[in-house]
């Protein structure tokens, strides 16, 4: 039977709720070999664009960036009864780049808020986190089959990148934002039960939320304004439930439910040349994913699946329900090793943002939002794209 792991994956990186985009490749815990690896490589393209801005029709090209994550794992049999697995990760990110009409909305919306600060408009942000990772499982003979008991610890870094406009001209010098978050530590737990001969596997993975201090710069037309810029953002923590079976030969189905505790992400604090936040207040996001693979023969397995995750915007930003269809096939060699390639497409729920009624704190050009936009707009239905694959050795 082929595995789960790949369209799942797939399919929850091409445009999870919030900014995940990815989950360390524990699985490999479960199969066996004395010595296992497994890396991949997954693309991403959001074809994400402002319907309207400030109340007119948009001429901006999508705003969301192609991005790429990658994926590793090396798991090794300690004893009998005793298996862990190294995992790196890219858990977290976001990369957007905002056109002339945005910048120019942000840029009024400043300069006529009231607040008396100098004009900005946002232009890009880069957003992106690193994790590795030791899981253990310990494994007991227990009816038919086996429980496991699951736990580890894993490190996470964080970096955030904000480029504006400054100036009462869109072509103004441009202010940059620039904060790292050193390595934080976080942790998992969890317990399993399987049972080899069919396939079946029932899990339950706990991942720990993770506190980041950011400190950094903030420069203006290339010179540095304030070399002591910090801040300070809460990643967090999760809770996923995945099962599979076969139920026929050469056939088996999985499905997954993940919970993700995006209210912690309230806000992004900073202070560059005065203290100040980027507003997001996210509701919790679900995930719920179902699939079924299918054994052609001793070479080719094959999978599809259907992911549905909620939206969780509130305010800031546009992100709502998403569905994603995914396929893959899977290519096994006389060796053991497998190579596995796959593509999913995710359908993006449209969704507006009210400008915030304290878009500047000045209350000039404010709006009757909650917290968060500079200006008002709308998106429209659109479509994500991802493509991707891994290959595993085992010894």
């Amino acid at each position: 039977t082929v595995s789960a792991l790949t369209l799942s994956a797939l399919a929850g990186s091409a445009m999870a709720g919030g900014f995940s985009r990815g989950t360390a490749d524990t699985d490999l815990i479960y199969e066996e070999g004395n010595l296992n690896s497994r890396m991949g490589i997954v693309v991403v393209a959001p074809q994400r664009g402002y319907s309207t801005i400030a109340g007119a029709a948009a001429t901006d090209a999508d705003y969301t960036d192609t991005y790429t994550t990658f994926s590793g794992v090396v798991k090794a049999n300690v004893t009998s009864h005793l298996r862990c697995a190294g995992t790196y990760a890219q858990p977290f990110g976001a990369n957007a780049t905002y056109g002339t009409q945005a910048i120019s909305a942000g840029i009024l919306a400043a300069a006529l808020d009231g607040a008396g600060r100098v004009s900005a408009g946002t232009a890009y942000t880069n957003f992106s986190t690193n994790e590795f990772g030791l899981t253990c499982g310990v494994n007991f003979e227990t009816g038919p089959g086996r429980l496991w008991l699951l736990g580890g610890a894993f490190v996470q870094n964080i970096s955030y990148e904000e480029g504006n406009k400054v100036g009462s001209a869109l072509f103004g010098p441009s202010a940059v934002l620039d904060l790292d978050g050193g390595y934080e530590v976080g942790y998992r737990i969890g317990a399993a039960y399987d049972i080899p001969e069919v396939a079946f596997r029932v899990q339950g993975l706990y991942r720990s939320a993770v506190e980041h201090n950011l400190t950094g710069t903030f420069s203006v037309g290339g010179a540095v304004a304030n070399p002591f810029a910090d801040g300070a953002a809460t990643l967090p923590q999760s809770f996923e439930f995945k099962a599979q079976s076969g139920v026929a030969e050469g056939w088996l189905v999985f499905a997954s439910v993940k919970w993700t505790d995006w209210s912690v992400f309230d806000v992004l604090k900073y202070t560059s040349s005065r203290p100040t936040q980027k507003e997001f207040y996210y509701k919790d996001g679900w995930t719920y994913a179902l699939g079924v693979g299918h054994k052609f023969n001793e070479t080719v397995s094959g999978s599809l699946s259907f992911t549905y995750d909620t939206g969780v915007s509130t305010t800031e930003d546009v992100s709502e329900d998403t569905y994603t269809v995914g396929a893959g096939v899977q290519l096994t060699a006389a060796n053991g090793g497998k190579l596995s390639l796959g593509g999913a497409m995710t359908y993006l729920k449209g969704g507006s943002v009210a400008q915030a009624a304290n878009c500047g704190d000045g209350g000039g050009n404010c709006g009757t939002g909650a917290p968060g936009a500079s200006f008002a707009s709308t998106i429209g239905d659109d479509l994500s794209f991802a493509f991707g694959g891994n290959f595993a050795l085992k010894f």
